[in-house]
């Protein structure tokens, strides 16, 4: 019966089994011959006495060398390998098993979905675990912190019978690192680490590669990929309520993963059990593309709405929830000059009277006498100087949360905004030199995307590099950044175009049509509209993804002494709310949601606000690694990879020890 050791180095300890045999020729005695007279007699006698004595000398010194080397062997751990005493393993196993619970494994396959397969490979493995092994159930969906440990096979199999795919990402790098660490605290003598997922292609762009260097040697993994390749999928990636009154529309942001073209895709928008609005759209695949879904009418204060696509393999990303707050008007308090007012914020920000923003406009001087708690966003439009005392308040309301947005231009005091305005208000972004020219005949720069794939240039059709616009601009501040911010787009390589940090943007031209003609052209009204919304949902606007936490800013007065805080989501998931002062109010914050739907935080009944929960899309792509990615990112001779379908119950035993001397 084959066997090995589980600790071969300490076998070199069999050498020191020489000891007791050096020790006895060194220390042997070299006797005199003395002639003596006669004795026959006794002769006889002592030969035999003699013979006895050496025969007894030989068999202490074997014993001193056997039990040297039995020593140095039983340290050296030999166990048996593969089965034992009529097919049974007698050696006890702790096994981890990572078990991939993310909405990916929810998709759908010829026969089962991705679930069931893995449902099915981790009863397997329980079938070949035995009555004292000790079973690891980990997770690999982010902030799951709790390991299931259960005692033996069949309690696991019990806790296995009720587990559901979740709806969070899959992060397996944290999933082997925790098993890792629960293995290494066991003194089974098989240790086992079982990784069961539909291992996605996109698993490596999150840095994975190298997840079994902290494996223990001891340690056997053994990868279960259970995807079905060729799955195509759609997926609603992003949604934004656009237009007026007049002009009410939808704009919707799909992917398409696969090799085919999803074509004559229904897009519809629902507020309730109404429809209010359909677009029939292809979806090619690669990067995302963008689609407008007309509405009927707008939707009403707080109301909620979704967007739908029809349902395919994966269903749980066909669906987008809009947040209610994008629904209501952004209250805007616009600061300009009077002097040199500009009309092109005003009419980009709000065409009609009851548009998404409701604009104030006001002169710099006015700030100090304004209430800004009733303000969503702040906008400086190439405004020279402020107050001192309207920068400390303006730094009270940056720090509860206020958004803004600082254009530079003409009045621009560099000065000013170096030393007093951007400290206070956007730190970590420090104003250079003007460069270019006061004429539209001389130098021009175009505005290009650096971070192409953010919220404010989708539907634009440029890439990184790529001019976003056909606008000239003639004349541009230099823009230092910090690693606080960051730069969305530029005017060229190491200038800044257009940068965000902490609830705030800033652009390093006008726009009021002095250093530029950016507002006299269409990309003008969608880029800022897109800016400013990706700003809002960015810091809270009533979007999260799931597994993170929601988090509400209300005035303290709507809050009563004592009253109960809840958060009611779908399903009757009910999360707890814990509460802090910040200086805009008291700010709600609740546990993370771990379902997508739309969630409703309450006082005593009383509604407060209103959000909406949406899955990760990064999780919708169904492209499987293949066996050199699989390789590569988990390598090691100790790795085996059993493909679905292939046994499990031989493999491990054949691997396993079964009993150890």
């Amino acid at each position: 019966m084959p066997f090995s050791f589980l600790n071969a180095a300490l076998l070199a300890g069999i050498a020191a089994g020489v000891l007791p045999i050096l020790i006895h020729l060194f220390s042997r005695r070299k006797v005199a011959r003395i002639p003596f007279s006669s004795l026959r007699f006794l002769e006889q006698i002592s030969r035999r006495r003699v013979k006895r004595v050496r025969l007894t000398q030989w068999i202490i010194l074997a014993l001193r060398v056997l039990a040297i080397v039995l020593l140095a062997f039983a340290l050296g751990r030999p166990a048996f390998r593969g089965d034992f005493t009529f097919g049974q393993s007698r050696g006890e196993s702790a096994v981890a098993i990572v078990l991939d619970r993310s909405y990916s494994m929810r998709a759908e396959g010829a026969r089962q979905t991705m679930w069931e397969r893995a449902r099915d490979r981790v009863e397997e493995v329980l079938d070949v675990l035995e009555d004292r092994d000790r079973v690891f159930f980990v997770g690999v969906t982010p902030g799951e912190d709790a390991i299931d440990v259960y005692p033996d096979p069949g309690s696991a199999r019990d806790a296995l019978r009720a587990m559901e795919p979740g709806y969070g990402t899959t992060d397996l790098g944290v999933g082997v690192h925790r098993a890792t660490a629960a293995l290494a605290e066991a003194t089974a003598l098989n240790k086992e680490l079982f990784l069961i997922s539909d291992f996605q292609a996109a698993d490596t762009d999150a840095g994975l590669l190298g997840l079994t260097g902290d494996v223990g040697a001891d340690t056997r993994v053994y990868l279960l990929p259970v995807g079905e390749p060729g799955i195509d999928n759609t997926t609603v990636e992003d949604v934004r309520l656009e237009g007026s009154a007049v002009d009410r529309r939808v704009r919707v942001l799909l992917a398409r993963h696969g090799d085919t073209t999803a074509q004559d895709l229904a897009v519809t928008v629902e507020a309730g059990s109404e429809v209010l609005g359909e677009a029939i759209l292809d979806v090619p695949p690669g990067a995302p593309s963008s689609g407008e879904v007309a509405l009927t009418r707008l939707p009403g204060e707080g109301e909620a709405m979704e967007v739908r696509i029809p349902r395919d393999r994966l269903p749980v990303d066909d669906v987008r929830y809009i947040p209610p707050v994008g629904t209501g008007q952004v209250k805007t308090l616009l600061v300009q000059d009077p002097a040199q007012q500009s009309p092109y914020l005003p009419l980009a920000l709000s065409p009609e009277a009851d548009g998404r923003f409701a604009v104030q406009r006001i002169p710099p001087a006015s700030l100090g006498s304004v209430d800004l708690g009733s303000f969503d966003l702040l906008v400086l439009d190439n405004v020279t100087y402020l107050p001192r005392e309207s920068l400390t308040r303006l730094r009270q309301w940056r720090a509860a949360g206020g958004l803004l947005l600082v254009a530079l231009g003409d009045r621009t005091d560099l000065r000013f905004y170096n030393e007093d305005l951007l400290p206070a208000l956007l730190p970590d972004v420090t104003l250079g030199n003007l460069l270019g020219t006061d004429e539209a005949t001389g130098t021009s720069y175009s505005l290009t995307p650096r971070a192409a794939g953010h919220a404010a240039f989708a539907g634009f059709e440029a890439g990184v590099g790529e001019p976003l616009t056909g606008a000239s601009f003639w004349r541009i501040v230099e823009v230092q950044t910090g690693p606080e911010v960051r730069v969305l787009a530029e005017f060229g390589p190491g200038l800044p175009a257009l940068v965000e940090g902490n609830g705030a943007l800033l652009f390093a031209s006008s726009l009021d049509g002095r250093w530029n003609n950016l507002p006299t052209h269409a990309a003008f009204l969608p880029l800022m509209h897109q800016a400013v919304e990706a700003l809002l949902r960015e810091q809270g606007g009533g979007a999260a993804r799931v597994g993170e936490p929601l988090r509400v800013v209300v005035e303290a007065a709507r809050l009563g002494a004592g009253e109960e805080l809840l958060c009611r989501g779908p399903g009757g998931a009910d999360l707890g709310v814990t509460t802090q002062s910040v200086r805009r109010g008291v700010e709600l914050v609740t546990e993370p949601p771990r379902i997508p739907g739309f969630y409703t935080l309450e006082a005593a009944g009383r509604v407060l606000a209103r959000r909406a929960v949406n899955v990760d899309p990064v999780e919708s792509d169904l492209t499987l690694l293949d066996d050199a990615a699989l390789a590569e990112l988990f390598p090691g001779e100790r790795v085996t990879r059993l493909a679905f379908g292939e046994p499990v119950r031989s493999t491990v035993r054949e691997a396993r020890y079964g009993r150890e001397f």
